[in-house]
């Protein structure tokens, strides 16, 4: 299946200074194009804004010193690791959120019922865990609009608006934020050309050249779901790979904290620096 980005042809009378600020934005790697210049102003000046994230908060429990308890009810400070994550993305202009969740549900649920929240929250839950691609497919009827998919273990500090604004500057139906580390062998690694993904070595064991991650943030258009099949359990391993393969996702490097509580030792650096 492919996708048409319909565009019209305008001409238009400029100044001079003026367009020489817009190509001075022609960065050769977000932004290629005097025509890429010019939406990515437009989406900017006319107020068009991502509301909506659909977060992951399920799967299998792992052992980082919590007992029985999820992590993604962890204490740091006065409050959960997943209610730190609500609020950081809320900063960034998030006001609706879909939250999956399966292990440890009722008490996930219980605990926001409780709280007095300046955002909203719907939680959709599975029965068992069951990977990362059935939750897209149960929040699927609440998504009818462009959306962020954000890991509910994992705060990325970044420029979302700018994010959103490369995201539909390319008319892409899903980008992907990356980050660097400094021992990749440990992630999923991002082979990019250009602005697009080309592909993923999961845990590289040789040297490599790319140092970039999947950094647990994603926009997706709903077009997404015609490249989701019954079968997949992956977005990671199934769904992201198929895109790239076709030529549909793409790349948004970003500098800046990228912190994700998978263990024991992840956990005691959030509660130093949230």
């Amino acid at each position: 299946m492919t996708i048409s980005s319909r565009r019209t042809r305008v001409t238009i009378s400029i100044r001079q200074d003026m367009l020489s600020r817009v190509d001075s934005l022609i960065d050769g790697v977000t932004i290629r194009s005097r025509s890429q210049a010019f939406e990515f102003l437009l989406t900017k000046m006319l107020g068009e804004r991502l509301g909506t994230a659909l977060v992951l908060a399920g799967g299998k429990p792992k052992d980082i010193g919590l007992g029985k308890t999820t992590k993604f009810m962890a204490r740091i400070g006065q409050k959960t690791l997943l209610e730190l994550v609500l609020e950081h993305l809320h900063s960034l202009g998030i006001t609706n959120f879909l939250v999956y969740v399966d292990y440890k549900k009722e008490e996930i649920i219980e605990y926001f019922n409780a709280l007095a929240l300046s955002y909203s929250v719907r939680f959709i839950s599975g029965k068992k865990a069951s990977g990362t691609a059935k939750p897209l497919l149960l929040a699927r009827p609440y998504l009818k609009s462009t959306f962020l998919l954000a890991y509910g273990d994992t705060i990325c500090r970044l420029n979302l608006s700018n994010m959103y604004e490369f995201h539909k500057a390319n008319s892409s139906i899903a980008t992907v934020a990356l980050t660097s580390v400094d021992e990749p062998k440990h992630y999923g690694v991002a082979t990019v050309e250009g602005t697009k993904i080309r592909g993923f070595v999961e845990k590289p064991k040789k040297s490599i050249e790319s140092y970039l991650i999947n950094a647990g943030y994603f926009i997706f258009e709903p077009a997404i779901f015609s490249y989701i099949k019954a079968k997949d359990r992956s977005l990671e391993r199934d769904i992201l790979p198929r895109l790239a393969q076709q030529g549909l996702l793409y790349a948004y490097p970003f500098q800046g904290l990228y912190l994700n509580v998978n263990k024991k030792a992840d956990l005691e650096k959030a509660q130093l620096l949230l």
